[in-house]
């Protein structure tokens, strides 16, 4: 927000932010969603990073493979599973750990 106030000078005095918006963008290190059976049951579909809505077709035909089925065939799903801990993005936060899920 600082930095958008310094911007704010160049168009004069009298330039104020009006009102400002954040939200929380859920991405995994390897900035591919989660789709999986994490325990018997229990099926996550996590982080698509807003790309949700756009992937929802095909997403929810993988989750309902996964709840009736136990697998689909729809794609690989290697990439779709909990992280190694490769953060290709170089974007965490914070140092991360493979078994911090």
């Amino acid at each position: 927000m600082d930095a958008l106030v310094e911007m704010a000078d160049y168009f004069g005095p009298e330039t104020r932010v009006a009102e400002g918006w954040s939200g929380v963008y859920a991405i995994s290190p390897s900035n591919h969603p989660i789709i999986e059976e994490s325990v018997p049951g229990l099926v996550n579909d996590i982080a698509h990073s807003g790309r949700a809505f756009m992937h929802a077709p095909a997403t929810g035909q993988i989750v309902a493979d996964l709840v009736v089925d136990g697998e689909t065939n729809l794609v690989d799903r290697t990439a779709l599973q909990t992280d190694d801990g490769v953060d290709t993005r170089g974007q965490l936060p914070i140092p991360y750990q493979a078994d911090m899920y």
